[in-house]
């Protein structure tokens, strides 16, 4: 048998830990009995105990027995299943605590429920189990396993289906179509045994392919055949194992998102590192920029003659008002930044007159008042004293080719800068 070896000595220790052992059910006596309104849900191992000391389902005593339970509180039925110590280490198995569990071999049938009273049947290995249950029940109300006849093959398991359904009241129960074969067992990580089947025929288009059955590893206590003191000791230190391992696992994760953690700012460190270092060459790059946008600017302002104050003041005049001989404002200082950048100082008659000044000159496209950083326009007009006087930075636009011979002919007839 797979996982119910007759010499468990001769496997290493920690493979048997991992193995849940499952004892034929043909060694097991078993009942179900009815629940005293009484017995509270912590009183059950105590009163299963009874009814094996006391209550005649046992010739043993329990401390001479391998047994279990399971309870429907709800129904008020306790399922108790035992077999002798004593029969178990003639047949070679013992030494049960070195197991993961230890449970008979119908255990998987008592976490089964039906919609409505059922016969089911169990096939593991070479025993066959058949069980009574109520609607919507996992406790059985009879449970009765016989060993197969490995000679007869088939022959044998109806043989022995025959049997064990002579030993029910079968107008009170529907009886299955197929016969559950039990295969692998395994632990969850999420707290749960999972235990396998599949049918031995089937051929029933009513039969669901899906016959896993998931019960809980700690309900399933009640159910290993151990004794009390060993699964109470036994518990605690897994439930310890347990919570030390998911310890070590959140221990594990934090110090992974840590060093993550670690990591990204390390990295956003060389990055902003490196960041400060190109802003720095950037920043000592940007007096070349500077030096070469001057050169461009005066390389372009030579091809188009160079700086021109003559001319470009001649051009700012036109558009000065009053007459010939008494125009409405007069130049007093003009600084020529570059060919298109001219700061004029002057005095006008009124505040009106250099205002309108302005709106000439860029009404007539010849130029524009510079703004500082602030948006605000680099002209300043002060009036006090009896004089209105001015301080204004134009940005001159090239002039067309085709005014240049009425600009020339206009530099005699008014002149711009007021003489002392």
């Amino acid at each position: 048998m797979a996982d119910t070896p007759e010499k468990p000595t001769e496997l290493p220790i920690g493979e048997l830990r991992e193995i849940t052992l499952r004892i034929p059910g043909e060694h097991f006596f078993c009942d179900s009995i009815s629940l005293p309104t009484s017995v509270k849900a912590e009183k059950l191992q105590d009163f299963a105990e009874f009814v094996l000391n006391e209550g005649g389902l046992s010739p043993y005593p329990s401390e001479q027995l391998a047994w279990g339970y399971q309870a429907d509180e709800e129904l008020g039925k306790i399922f108790i299943f035992a077999t002798p110590l004593a029969k178990l280490k003639q047949m070679g198995w013992q030494n049960l605590e070195i197991f993961r569990r230890v449970f008979p071999s119908f255990i998987s049938m008592l976490g089964m429920e039906y919609p409505e009273p059922t016969i089911a049947f169990l096939l593991f290995e070479e025993t066959l189990t058949a069980a009574s249950f109520q609607e919507d029940s996992s406790v059985p109300d009879l449970l009765f396993s016989i060993p197969l006849n490995e000679d007869e093959g088939d022959e044998s398991i109806e043989d022995a289906r025959g049997k064990l359904l002579s030993l029910f009241d079968l107008e009170n129960y529907e009886i299955a179509k197929d016969i559950l074969v039990a295969g692998d067992v395994d632990r969850t990580n999420d707290g749960f045994f999972k235990f396998e089947h599949e049918w031995l025929d089937g051929k029933d288009s009513g039969l669901s392919l899906d016959q896993e059955v998931l019960m809980a590893a700690d309900e399933l206590w009640t159910s290993d055949l151990r004794q009390k003191e060993f699964k109470d000791v036994e518990q605690k230190r897994r439930n310890q194992a347990r919570s030390r391992w998911k310890g070590i696992l959140v221990w594990s994760v934090g110090m992974a998102a840590m060093l993550l953690a670690f990591a990204g700012i390390k990295i956003m460190g060389v990055k902003l590192e490196d960041r400060k270092i190109l802003s720095q060459r950037m920043a000592q790059e940007v007096p070349l920029v500077i030096e070469s946008q001057k050169l461009l600017e005066k390389l372009r302002q030579n091809k188009l003659g160079g700086i021109d104050p003559f001319g470009a003041l001649v051009r700012v005049a036109e558009h000065r008002g009053g007459s010939t001989d008494n125009p409405n404002l007069w130049f007093s200082m003009a600084h020529f930044e570059s060919r298109n950048e001219v700061k004029l100082e002057g005095e006008g008659k009124t505040i009106e007159a250099i205002n309108t000044f302005i709106e000439s000159l860029e009404k007539n496209k010849v130029g524009n008042i510079q703004t500082g950083r602030s948006g605000e326009e680099k002209r300043v007009i002060k009036s006090g004293g009896g004089k209105t006087t001015f301080e204004i930075e134009f940005e001159l636009f090239e002039e067309n080719p085709s005014n240049s011979a009425f600009i020339g002919d206009s530099i005699i007839s008014k002149p711009f800068y007021k003489r002392g």
